[in-house]
């Protein structure tokens, strides 16, 4: 699944990242309109420019695991594709009412990508 394509990135996602888009979509409080275009937004500039200077925007989580921030708690994890240049892939999305990370999204991230470069080659 293609999010987004820019002048340097596409933004592709997993299986993981459309179902969990809805889920976490139907956890936003207040004007979800509002949230889910701000991530959006996000997620194209990631493809229009190759990078999100903001820390709160997007923030390194580990392991080459970033983290895509709106500011209603919107969050999408994903990573840079290791073999295909030019590449950001979408591991999968939750609604955050912290900031710290949990470890179980780290995790769920990583199994993500070894599957997903297992079999996108």
């Amino acid at each position: 699944m293609i999010f987004a394509r820019g002048a340097q990135l596409t933004i592709e996602g997993t299986e993981d990242a459309r179902a969990s888009l809805v889920e976490a979509e139907a956890q936003v409080p207040g004007s979800k309109d509002g949230c889910k275009a701000q991530l959006r937004a996000l997620i194209q500039r990631l493809a229009d420019v190759g990078k999100i200077f903001s820390p709160d925007q997007m923030r390194p989580e580990g392991d080459g695991i970033f983290a895509l921030q709106a500011r209603c708690g919107l969050r999408a994890y994903g990573w840079f594709h290791r073999q295909r240049r030019g590449v950001f892939v979408i591991s999968h999305f939750i609604m955050k009412k912290t900031q710290k990370l949990d470890r179980r999204d780290l995790d769920r991230a990583r199994q993500n990508r070894n599957q997903y470069e297992g079999t996108r080659q």
